[in-house]
């Protein structure tokens, strides 16, 4: 409305708006006004709100308005334009009087002919083509005695006679004439609206946070939300923690503990396979730290939570060529701007950070900042972080420190199926499984396979043959048999060339 701009659709929604913010009024005013929202809205939804509805309600037609695509005034707002409405509605009877009248004074060669009004340009007394018997009686420029030729256009010839310029200087752009009158009445109502914008404004900030607490209770209610404790002290206690979303999206879900205190260390060192449910227990976690900052329940069995200042994450890259960064820029960023402003009440989730570079480049990133944060001592914020790099840990690559704790997730292992627990657990694992995760893909049994045997290979330090060659075992067991021959070869009396065509050359031609 400030920039003139205000369609149909903005009017239906003010007004819907107004309509209902008083009766939500009426609504919170017989409420406990003890509650801080319920005693806002009744001071706040004032009388302006009520007389807005009144406005719009009485002035705008929203029927009419809807089907023109433009602002319509109602009968009754104003006299002047309600009687050039009654001159519009009445225009195809006079405009058919009038043809009638013409034609009545027109030649004899002239048969048909009609009344139209053109915006801007007025009332035309309009004969097609069909409606003249003799082309050749016009005269020169499609000439009629009596008419004067505006123009013609699809076989219509368009004439001015002394009855549409009475009808010019009597009605006038009545269409116009409406259409800015009503224009008029919408900016005086538009000034009405603009003078309260700033109770309009402070209507909708209430409505949503009284949505927003309303959503708040009723997840609370109907998923078994508790109250959390908000404590002074700098703990994150969380006794049973589920994932607000993931928990509505399966159909058990596991719950789990957060301990990240002084005694049982600040930073969370967790690994496990792939699609165990490491991303879901870090967003977990700052779900429930985020949600019991705003005051709402939270998805657990109990929760003590300290005042945390900040969240930092790591765990989703946002890629785009409009960005003009790399995904591994853009995760340093992100890595960058945690180390740097993390205090002790903050706190960092770290999702596989350093997969987007070399595994090593990756790995001493990442180790370089969880000291980073070991060296912060009593100042270091909690800390949660997921990772594959099993090195860090094997080798022994970060300090030890009553700070760090190691978790994973608990599998089981049947045969060649791989059964996921989601029950956190202290310890740490060795393997992604990385291969069960792709079968379950659907990806090519033949290549699982083959990636199970240079996965083992690479473990064991024993070098990878391809595909096509025959393994260490199979190709001396060859040899030995071709050195036996060989041995049992009487030279003097063997055809030599036939021994090597028939044993020697086919072991090794057809093989590699």
């Amino acid at each position: 409305m400030r920039t003139s701009q205000a369609s149909v659709g903005d009017w239906q929604a003010l007004y819907k708006t107004v309509y209902n913010a008083t009766s939500l009024k009426e609504v919170c005013r017989v409420l406990s006004q003890s509650v801080h929202i319920f005693r806002k809205i009744t001071e706040t939804f004032s009388d302006d709100l009520h007389r807005i509805t009144n406005y719009i309600s009485k002035i705008v037609d929203f029927p009419e308005s809807s089907l023109q695509s433009r602002f319509v005034v109602k009968t009754g707002v104003d006299e002047q334009l309600d009687h050039k409405k009654r001159i519009f509605s009445q225009l195809p009877e006079v405009m058919s009087k009038v043809a009638q009248e013409e034609l009545n004074k027109l030649k004899d060669f002239v048969t048909e002919c009609s009344v139209l009004y053109i915006p801007q340009i007025g009332y035309l007394l309009a004969i097609p083509e069909s409606g003249i018997t003799d082309l050749t009686k016009l005269g020169d420029n499609y000439g009629i005695e009596g008419l004067t030729f505006v123009f013609s256009s699809n076989n219509v010839y368009n004439y001015r006679s002394p009855a549409t310029r009475d009808l010019d200087s009597m009605l006038g752009d009545t269409k116009c004439d409406i259409t800015d009158m009503e224009t008029a009445i919408m900016y005086r109502l538009q000034d009405i609206v603009l003078e309260h914008s700033r109770v309009l404004l402070a209507t909708l900030d209430l409505a949503a946070e009284l949505d927003c607490l309303l959503a708040l209770a009723a997840c609370a209610r109907e998923y078994k939300y508790v109250r959390p404790t908000i404590t002074e002290e700098n703990v994150i206690e969380i006794e049973g923690g589920r994932h607000p979303i993931q928990e509505l999206c399966c159909s058990t879900f596991v719950p789990n503990d957060v301990q990240s205190n002084s005694e049982y260390g600040r930073i969370k060192v967790l690994t496990g396979p792939n699609a165990c449910g490491k991303s879901i227990y870090l967003k977990q976690v700052a779900l429930i730290v985020f949600m019991a900052q705003i005051g709402s329940f939270v998805p657990a069995e109990e929760a003590h939570i300290g005042l945390v200042d900040r969240i930092y994450t790591r765990v989703r890259s946002l890629e785009s060529v409009s960005v003009g960064l790399s995904t591994f820029m853009i995760d340093i960023n992100q890595m960058s701007e945690a180390l740097r402003n993390a205090g002790e009440n903050s706190l960092c989730i770290v999702d596989e950070f350093g997969k987007g570079t070399d595994m090593i480049d990756g790995l001493a990133i990442l180790c370089a900042s969880i000291k980073h944060w070991v060296g912060q001592g009593t100042s270091c914020p909690h800390v949660l972080v997921s990772t594959h790099f099993h090195t860090m840990i094997q080798r022994h690559l970060l300090p030890r420190s009553p700070l760090i704790k190691y978790l994973t997730l608990e599998t089981l292992e049947n045969g060649v199926e791989l059964v996921f627990l989601y029950q956190l657990v202290e310890g740490q694992t060795s393997f992604s499984y990385a291969c069960h995760v792709a079968a379950q893909a659907g990806l090519p049994s033949d290549i699982v396979k083959r990636g199970i045997e240079v996965s083992e290979l690479l473990r064991q330090c024993k070098p990878v043959q391809r595909v096509d060659t025959l393994d260490t075992d199979t190709q001396n067991k060859r040899c030995e048999a071709i050195v036996q021959q060989f041995l049992a070869l009487d030279i003097e009396t063997a055809d030599i060339k036939a021994f090597l065509s028939q044993c020697v050359l086919p072991t090794f031609e057809g093989k590699l």
